[in-house]
């Protein structure tokens, strides 16, 4: 399993990341960030545990988000970010699967290795250890 990646359009234009954001918006555990001026977004386990987190973080700014899904919608880049629990990578496959299926990506490490030839064909590579790849 992969914990923090990087996708960047490869059809030479941006992301829609209108059309991005609004299917981002779909999963019952997502919310942006409050107070964030770029758009990231939280996901959590469930929509109960995300109008949770929202309003510790609408009332206080300091509590810890290290269990949750992460992700970074830029038109040029889309950081992803799941060293999360199973439950919130359930939530968070369909949406990169989605993604990566509806457009063109490249699939970058954070280090900037290219992992488009391993994963681009099998998003689900990046959410289970290669052993149980099926």
């Amino acid at each position: 399993m992969q914990v923090h990646y990087h996708l960047l359009p490869s059809a030479g234009k941006p992301f829609n990341v209108s059309a991005i954001q609004a299917e981002l918006q779909r999963l019952p555990g997502s919310f942006r960030l409050p107070r964030s001026a770029d758009l990231s977004y939280v996901i959590a386990a469930s929509a109960g545990m995300a109008r949770y987190l929202e309003a510790q973080l609408t009332q206080r700014s300091s509590i810890s988000l290290a269990t949750q899904g992460f992700v970074t919608l830029s038109p040029d880049c889309i950081t992803v970010h799941q060293d999360a629990p199973r439950e919130i990578l359930t939530q968070m496959e369909p949406w990169v699967t989605w993604l990566m299926r509806n457009t063109p990506c490249r699939v970058l490490s954070e280090e900037g290795e290219d992992w488009t030839h391993h994963y681009g064909h099998n998003p689900h590579g990046l959410f289970v250890e290669e052993e149980t790849w099926s």
